[in-house]
């Protein structure tokens, strides 16, 4: 049986009343501008959803709206507001996850503050390297895996070989700055590669002093796989060349 948990709207311009849980996502200026712009067109058109928060007496943790009470602020307009009452952090994770409002580096936040062991265990790979969550959510967990990571599933079941692939990522990257290494689709493409058990990066490093220059951007996982197949054989003799994955 669903049951509603709202308890009452109200409208005020104490815009100190609200605070963001420390799980929500990070403010974008960005949002906040954009916002603004619509109000002064068309007005206070939706109110924000706030649930009392438990450690601040007397304040209330915004869950959903943030931004607008950001922009009501700029513009000194009144903040109006749902309260709800039994809201829990699962819940306004599932509510924004529905929205499409976060973005992987907010679950990955989240699942930091919740002292989740994988979780805080990529945040300290994602802050030094700065490469794309997608790509070291494949590398540490053995595959694509966005769906599980937002729902806080996520598990690092492959660590040997993600800190193997990051290496010779970096390896090429420096050695050649090749800088779309770094991408995405190109360490999905080189993780199947790895995957093949016939990768010697030795030999790949060889072949990159001879013909780097065609080690060439392309358009998905699937490419790079190939363009990589191509730069290790490149001018090896046909008994010597290795295919990586079924054509």
């Amino acid at each position: 049986m669903i049951t509603s948990k709202y308890i009452k709207t109200g409208e005020t311009k104490k815009y100190s009343l609200f605070i963001s849980p420390a799980h929500q996502r990070d403010i974008d200026n960005n949002s906040i501008k954009a916002i603004m712009e619509s109000m002064k067109e068309h007005g206070i058109i939706s109110a924000v959803s706030v649930r009392k928060s438990l450690k601040h007496k007397g304040k209330y943790e915004t869950f959903d709206g943030q931004h607008t009470i950001a922009a009501c602020k700029r513009l000194n307009l009144p903040v109006i507001y749902n309260e709800f009452e039994n809201v829990s952090n699962k819940a306004m994770i599932s509510l924004n996850s529905k929205s499409r409002k976060w973005k992987l580096k907010n679950y990955l936040k989240f699942g930091v503050i919740d002292n989740i062991n994988d979780y805080v265990f990529l945040n300290k790979i994602y802050s030094e390297e700065k490469l794309p969550l997608t790509a070291l959510i494949m590398m540490y967990g053995g595959s694509y895996a966005n769906t599980s990571f937002k729902e806080l599933k996520w598990r690092a079941l492959t660590v040997a070989r993600g800190h193997n692939i990051l290496r010779y990522i970096k390896d090429i990257e420096t050695s050649f700055n090749i800088k779309h290494v770094r991408f995405a689709r190109f360490i999905w493409g080189f993780g199947k590669v790895f995957d093949s058990g016939k990768y010697d990066h030795n030999r790949m490093m060889y072949q990159l002093n001879k013909c780097s220059n065609m080690l060439t951007k392309q358009a998905n996982p699937e490419g790079y796989t190939s363009n990589i197949e191509m730069v290790y054989n490149y001018g090896v003799n046909q008994e010597n060349r290795v295919q990586f994955t079924q054509k």
